[in-house]
């Protein structure tokens, strides 16, 4: 289908009196094409009672017109439908569709015209060839944007789809996934005043790459109302979801903010029930704070009160975030583990020389107390958690058996590798350093910190950190040593810090990447006379005692004594680590029971 048959070129009161459009007979499709392609281009489809909720709060009057730019299974469209004749409107004049996927277009398409979209409103098109110099902006924009991590969103659509966002003068970063600039293309081909209702990644809320997003919402909208859940709305899908409310477009003054967490999905059918705008039971958040990125989201679905503590500890000269004690990167990438990584029997056999095996560390599990020791390095050896990296450094001519095992690599294909095929020579991994210690960035409780007293090295399967030089650092953070590090890493301020900065993952996991855990606060005493003696208490409480024993006698020690924290405000700040953690884990629970 053309895009010039989509059009939106007549008036509203044209739009009342025109016919309803006898629907055409499309063919069948074969039923695979239209159930695998969507996952494949980013379609997750949102259920009825979601999609009648943002049709009921965008669309507001008889002749509102609507799109859904990615209409996917039809649900948004089929609910506009029924609201608009509900109201007196015409549905085959007022309700247009985009969808990029033929076999879904056309399969869905002809359960639309049954229920009173004109075949001639509904284009097979990639949303982002679609602008306002071709297509008339609507009053409501509704749907489910495509998922699409960057790694996937590539090509002429990924090209298209950040320079539509460029039009609108936000540049966004190349870790962007699809629905950011499709949500900006979105607000583009609203008519002024316009409302958009739409389901979108929980990213909005931690990801620094939708902070200009969130500060186009800002600019664009008198209010923004999200909506979060307590029982996730996609159950299978690992991405977490939220539903953006934006109205307003254009309409001065702009930029209030609202949130409200829910438990579950079917607690919007209260609020539509009562037929009420705006939305009741909303928190306002600091809008300016929000939209620059200063402020997580998530910090709004604590208790006020343990906002406002965490909000002085954030400012307090006795805190000081990791980033400016340490800074924390990945480890080294080998391309081929299985390859590079060699237990010491299989060295000898091969008759490798010691030269040119470095030790290392390879899975978080390995790291047990708050020290990685020598003899941790040993017992994760015999677990194969740990062993040599075959290191290769200078560009000088290699011992017969490391050219040898090198020989042996390319024969199996090795060197065709990705990480491999791209550097020269392809059996040199490049930047391996000694870290000063190693963070674990996938946790179901709290992220480990680690020393790295046994000097060794680690891959990217963990993160790994490098204290900063005394040289400029303010006096409370100078002289900060890794297992002085490990030790202000266990109290209660930083697991909620971890918390709202790291983001939840599937399976109630909570991942924390470099730039998120350079945001996590620790507390930085004056004296650190104490530390390293507390550290080794911790470190054996940790070993013996447990993750629970070890965040109390750190509490004690540097919250209580060492800040003058009431025991209430450390309470406080315990309990709200425990509700952000429960929440993450309780919505993995809630995923097997569906």
């Amino acid at each position: 289908m053309d895009e010039s048959q989509l059009n939106l070129f007549e008036t509203k009161a044209d739009l009342r009196n025109n016919a309803a459009v006898q629907c055409r007979v499309v063919d069948d499709v074969a039923t695979s094409a239209v159930l695998e392609s969507p996952k494949a281009l980013g379609a997750y489809y949102t259920d009825s009672q979601v999609a009648e909720f943002l049709v009921w709060w965008a669309v507001r009057d008889a002749s509102d017109t609507v799109l859904d730019p990615a209409f996917g299974g039809g649900v948004f469209l089929r609910a506009a439908c029924k609201r608009l004749r509900a109201m007196g409107g015409n549905p085959s004049a007022q309700v247009f569709g985009i969808e990029i996927d033929p076999a879904v277009h056309r399969h869905i398409g002809e359960k639309l015209c049954e229920d009173g979209v004109a075949p001639a409103n509904l284009l097979a098109a990639d949303f982002f060839v679609t602008g306002p110099e071709r297509m008339r902006p609507v009053d409501v924009i509704v749907g489910n944007p495509p998922f699409i991590r960057y790694q996937k969103f590539s090509g002429d659509t990924r090209r298209r789809a950040l320079a539509r966002a460029a039009e609108q003068g936000l540049k966004l970063s190349q870790l962007s996934s699809s629905w950011l600039p499709f949500l900006v293309h979105g607000i583009r081909m609203l008519q002024p005043g316009g409302r958009l209702a739409m389901v979108i990644p929980f990213e909005i809320a931690h990801a620094a790459y939708a902070v200009p997003v969130l500060k186009h919402l800002d600019e664009k909208f008198h209010s923004v109302t999200l909506l979060t859940f307590r029982k996730k709305l996609f159950p299978d899908l690992s991405q977490d979801t939220l539903l953006l409310l934006a109205e307003g477009k254009e309409v001065r003054p702009a930029g209030q903010f609202h949130i409200r967490d829910m438990s579950h999905a079917g607690a919007l059918a209260a609020i539509e029930k009562a037929d009420r705008h705006p939305i009741p039971g909303v928190r306002r958040l600091d809008r300016g704070r929000v939209a620059s990125g200063q402020q997580r989201l998530i910090e709004y679905l604590l208790p006020r009160k343990a906002r406002e503590l965490y909000g002085e500890m954030c400012d307090a000269d006795h805190t000081a975030t990791l980033g400016r004690c340490a800074d924390v990167g990945i480890g080294y990438v080998t391309g081929a583990n299985d390859f590079f990584h060699i237990d010491h029997d299989f060295a000898t056999s091969l008759g490798l020389p010691n030269d040119y095996l470095r030790p290392c560390v390879c899975r978080g599990r390995a790291l047990a107390g708050l020290r990685f020791t020598d003899a941790d390095w040993n017992t994760a050896r015999e677990r194969g958690d740990a062993g040599y990296l075959l290191h290769l450094p200078g560009a000088g001519r290699l011992p017969a058996a490391v050219g040898r095992y090198v020989a042996d690599g390319e024969s199996r294909g090795i060197h065709k590798t990705f990480k491999c095929r791209t550097r020269s020579p392809w059996y040199r991994v490049p930047h391996v350093h000694m870290p000063d210690g190693f963070l674990t960035y996938m946790s179901g409780n709290l992220p480990r910190l680690v020393a790295n007293a046994a000097g060794v090295v680690a891959p990217n399967t963990l993160h790994v950190l490098r204290m900063h030089p005394g040289a400029g650092l303010t006096s409370n953070i100078a002289g900060l040593t890794s297992n002085m590090l490990s030790a202000v890493w266990q109290t209660s301020l930083t697991r909620l810090s971890v918390e709202i900065e790291g983001h939840a993952m599937g399976g109630g996991m909570l991942k924390l990447e470099p730039t998120e855990a350079e945001r996590v606060l620790v507390p930085i005493l004056a004296k650190k006379d104490n530390l390293e003696a507390l550290a080794a208490e911790l470190d054996y409480i940790a070993r013996s005692g447990g993750d629970e024993a070890c965040q109390n006698h750190a509490d004690a020690h540097l919250l209580r004594r060492g800040l003058g924290l009431s025991v209430a405000d450390v309470r406080l700040l315990r309990e709200s680590a425990v509700l952000l953690r429960g929440r993450r884990n309780s919505r993995s629970v809630l995923d097997e029971r569906n």
